[in-house]
Order: structure tokens, then sequence, then C-alpha cells
């Protein structure tokens, strides 16, 4: 029977899958479901899957990364949360985006895709709790498909009616990590 620091992981892992599950249809832009989100819905489901049955049957490798990592990520999400309640944001890949302004506060003013910042961190702790080749492959194509999603939102930025403005915002802000050295 796994030690009772698993089971505790396994419910923050749980709870974070359903609270990004909840996300996606009440705080996200409702509309079409976008293909490329049936690909990381897809994959979410295989990773947590994985990390239930490790934290939950087996055990997990390591717990203290893992759980500072999922705790940081619940962290910024909701910070994320906080300060794009107003706005309508897209899903991710959803072609069809309008977007209302720019978002420079809160962890918008630290890094320019806090989301997929939170959620990669989420599946790195997964990764790092189970150290199964499962786990590692769910977590490296998700940084892959979200780098790609953020690199496509990216470019409607700058090609868009705030385009002047995403770019004063981008040169002093940093991709997924802050951008100190840049900095005001």
């Amino acid at each position: 029977m796994p030690p009772p620091i698993d089971f505790v992981i396994g419910f923050i892992a749980v709870s974070y899958f359903l609270v990004i599950a909840a996300a996606t249809k009440q705080h996200f832009r409702p509309g079409k479901y976008p293909a490329g989100m049936y690909v990381i819905s897809a994959l979410s489901l295989i990773g947590i899957i994985t990390l239930m049955t490790y934290a939950f049957v087996w055990g997990l490798a390591y717990a203290a990364a893992p759980l500072t990592f999922m705790l940081v990520a619940f962290a910024l999400f909701f910070w994320a949360i906080l300060h794009s309640k107003k706005k309508e944001l897209p899903l991710a890949f959803d072609e069809g985006a309008h977007v209302s302004g720019i978002i420079t506060s809160g962890p918008w003013a630290y890094v320019r895709h806090p989301f997929y910042v939170s959620y990669t961190l989420f599946w790195s702790g997964c990764a790092i709790a189970t150290m199964s080749q499962a786990s590692a492959l769910v977590s490296a194509t998700l940084v892959v498909i979200y780098i790609y999603s953020a690199m496509k939102e990216e470019k409607t930025l700058r090609t868009g009616p705030h385009g002047d403005t995403y770019l004063t915002y981008r040169s002093s802000t940093g991709f997924c990590l802050p951008n100190f050295w840049s900095r005001n």
C-alpha cells in the first residue's frame, strides 16, 4: 500500500485535473471544441490515469518535488483565472479567436503564457512522481503541444489589431520564464 503522501498527491492531482476540465467549459470562450483540444484531452486523460494508478495502487517514486510542482501549478492557474476572468480567452487551437485586448496584470506581468506554464508544471510533477515512461511521454508531448499553441497564439496577437501593444509587452515579458533582465 502506498504511503499517505501518495494519496495526498493523488487527490491534489485529480483536483487539479477536474478544475482544468471545468475551466475549459466555464472560463474559456465557449464555442466549437478545436481538434487540438481533443489531442490535449486524450493525453491528459492518459496522464491522470497513470498518476492515479501510481498514487493509489503502486506507489509514487518521489513526493516532495512533484507535490511542490503541483501546488505551484494550482496557485499559478488560479492567479491567472483571477486576472483573466473579464476577458473571453479562447481555447488552445481556436482558429477563429477574437482578441479583445492584451492581459498584462497578474502572472502576465511576468510570463506571456501562465496557463501553459501551470499545465507544464503539473504534468512535469506527474512525470517526476511516477518516473514512468508513460508519464514522461505524456508530459513531453503536452509541453511540445503547449509551445506550439503558444507560438500560434503569439502570431495571431502580433498580426492582429493589438499587434503594436503586444510587441511592446512581448519585449519586456518572458515566454514561459520571467524576463527579469529586460523589465523596466
